[in-house]
């Protein structure tokens, strides 16, 4: 095996391993965690946040929680889109081998991660989670397929240039 094909090897279960960590964590962990970040981002976000009182700082959070939530499970599932597909780089020449291997890939583990948490403390499994999860490799695999598609034209021009 190559350094590069083990080094993405590497950054794909440490993107897998993450994601198991996080829906391993008991209904009560997890929603500290990410109550805690809600809060952090709310106070980036909404003017004059930390002037509020308690309850109408706690009203802010919760309006918000469930979106980010939902926009945590997108981005670490299109991580893993990004990184699915970079390593089918390694593997197959074909773009739509390279599609055609990763979006089955993520969308079996998002699966399986909602499968998962049906056996964690609190936690439930959702389709719907599953789609906002798949969503998110599809855009992860389409983000980097467009950046790896432009880098590769700027490479090809490049290379034809008169020096």
């Amino acid at each position: 095996m190559t350094k590069k094909r083990t080094a993405g090897l590497i950054c794909l279960i440490a993107c897998m391993v993450m994601i198991f960590v996080f829906s391993s964590q008991n209904a009560d962990i997890s929603g500290n965690l990410s109550e805690g970040i809600t809060y952090k981002i709310a106070s980036l976000t909404v003017k004059d946040f930390e002037t509020f009182s308690y309850e109408k700082q706690k009203e802010i959070v919760e309006g918000m929680h469930f979106y980010i939530r939902k926009a945590a499970h997108f981005s670490e599932y299109a991580l893993l889109g990004i990184i699915a597909f970079l390593n089918s780089t390694l593997y197959f020449k074909k773009t739509r081998t390279r599609f055609f291997t990763t979006l089955p890939f993520c969308l079996l583990y998002a699966a399986t991660d909602e499968m998962h948490q049906l056996f964690t403390d609190g936690r439930c499994g959702s389709p719907v989670d599953v789609m906002i999860d798949f969503s998110g490799a599809v855009t992860g695999t389409i983000f980097i397929f467009i950046v790896l598609t432009v880098v590769n034209a700027v490479k090809k021009k490049h290379d034809r240039s008169p020096a």
